[in-house]
């Protein structure tokens, strides 16, 4: 039982939504609706609710019971049988299915857990518990079969009294829902599927107006960004299997590429589908290491069966690995060729991008991601050379060194642990670190400071520290 409860413990909130709405998917639903459920301003439970083909007494006890064995169709999305379990178990400490089918009466089981050791309990509801539960969902679709499953007793919900921070955690809950399953289900909802989330007051019995989840392609330009692209090309691997090579237009800020909100480098490499439902979001899956230059290479990989037998997913089904046999196949897939027209791209629009904000280049200390933004949004100047970022004991009342011998900003290494930094990192607390360069770098434009600069720099001192010290005020 402990193998059964550990599954899906990496399971985040937005995951394990996805591996419900997959099981609605497999029922055939059309509409899937995330409802949050919430008394006040506390959110207290969650539900998925979908008009698929729903299931039986008999299915229904097959689904809440580990260790079931079935028969998986090969287009089905949910891939161990425990899905449902697993996910809900992971936010939760009680899952309720109600459904009804055609031609069957309405049905309702319960699984629960008192704590995270505790073997999980399944219990029978009543029929008019299903009956009654399925009559007042009211999705805003047509529901003449299909399942609600609701989780109460949520453990990864906020438990604080503060009404405005249960409204911004549900907020962005709701936002990164609608982030996570537009990319995850992008195929399927081009294809006619639709996702909506909405706001259930359990008081009022009323539901806020509904959001609607969009399609996020992450290979939804409209123009390549280089000629030839996309490319298909066979993967040796014994099968006639094929991945398609593609190259983004450079600059782009469309969703699509900024599946994150960052600048998209986050996201180069593999997207891999199984069933037109999204696995792997980017990474290189360790066939190479990523390199900003190539931020606008992407491949998207669509599991065949060939392709499977060398890859596992795992049981978030968030993130593949796979085995030496396709990590070679993939590495001889990423030619040259196809690496350097990515990385061209990106540079032929920086040459050509305007850039009117000038600084000084930053050299080591910040992470590569950072760096190579820097190189995009400004021009460096030709008078200085590039300066270091680094960590150094100084005074207690200094935040902050500008060494214009050394060509390095220090930041004051008594501050390193308290500002979240670490020892072992050579690019640690990335804000920090671009924050006070951006605020010194001008320093730097000089062979000695001016008394303006020198003014300049010891305000900044006095400021910073005081903030320093309102911050470990504020940590005690």
């Amino acid at each position: 039982m402990a193998v059964q409860r550990a599954l899906g413990l990496h399971h985040t909130l937005v995951t394990a939504i996805a591996d419900l709405v997959d099981n609605s998917v497999d029922a055939g639903a059309r509409n899937v609706l995330i409802r949050f459920l919430s008394t006040g301003h506390a959110t207290v439970g969650l539900r998925v609710i979908d008009n698929g083909a729903g299931v039986d007494d008999v299915s229904i006890d097959a689904a809440m019971r580990y260790g079931t064995e079935r028969v998986r169709r090969d287009n089905e999305h949910g891939h161990f049988g425990v899905g449902l379990k697993a996910a809900s178990l992971s936010q939760a400490d009680e899952v309720t299915v109600y459904s009804s089918a055609k031609g069957h009466t309405a049905v309702a089981r319960r699984l629960s857990v008192a704590g995270r050791g505790d073997v999980p309990l399944v219990e029978s509801l009543p029929t008019v518990a299903a009956e009654s539960t399925l009559a007042a969902a009211h999705p805003r679709f047509p529901f003449e079969t299909g399942t609600v499953v609701e989780w109460r007793g949520l453990r990864t919900f906020p438990m604080t009294s503060d009404h405005t921070e249960q409204s911004v955690w549900l907020e962005t809950a709701i936002k990164d829902a609608q982030a996570w399953l537009g990319l995850v289900f992008h195929r399927l909802i081009e294809r006619g599927l639709a996702l909506t989330i909405d706001v259930y007051d359990t008081a009022t019995l009323r539901a806020g107006a509904p959001r609607t989840v969009r399609a996020i392609d992450p290979f939804g330009y409209q123009r390549s960004g280089a000629s030839g692209y996309p490319r298909d090309v066979t993967v040796d691997v014994g099968s006639g299997s094929t991945v398609a090579l593609h190259v983004w237009p450079a600059r782009s800020s469309l969703p699509a590429y900024t599946l994150d909100g960052a600048s998209g480098r986050s996201a180069q490499g593999f997207f891999v589908y199984r069933n037109d439902r999204l696995l792997q979001s980017g990474g290189w899956l360790g066939v190479v290491r990523p390199r900003p230059e190539w931020a606008l290479a992407r491949v998207a990989v669509d599991l065949d069966d060939a392709l499977a037998r060398h890859m596992t997913i795992n049981p978030e089904k968030a993130r593949v690995t796979v085995d030496a046999t396709l990590s070679s196949a993939l590495r001889r897939v990423l030619t040259p060729d196809y690496l350097a027209d990515a990385a061209t791209a990106a540079k032929a629009a920086r040459r050509v991008q305007r850039r009117p904000i000038t600084v000084v280049e930053p050299g080591a200390g910040l992470p590569d991601a950072v760096a190579d933004e820097f190189a995009d949004s400004f021009t460096f100047t030709d008078t200085a050379d590039p300066v270091d970022i680094g960590w150094r004991v100084l005074s207690v009342d200094r935040f902050f060194e500008v060494d214009l011998e050394a060509r390095t900003l220090w930041l004051n290494a008594r501050f390193r642990r308290q500002l979240g930094g670490t020892s072992r990192s050579n690019d640690d607390v990335p804000l920090l670190r671009t924050l006070t360069y951006l605020l010194a770098q001008e320093m730097f434009d000089s062979v000695r400071h001016s008394s303006r600069q020198t003014e300049q720099i010891e305000a900044w001192q006095h400021v910073l520290i005081a903030a320093m010290r309102a911050q470990e005020e504020n940590g005690r």
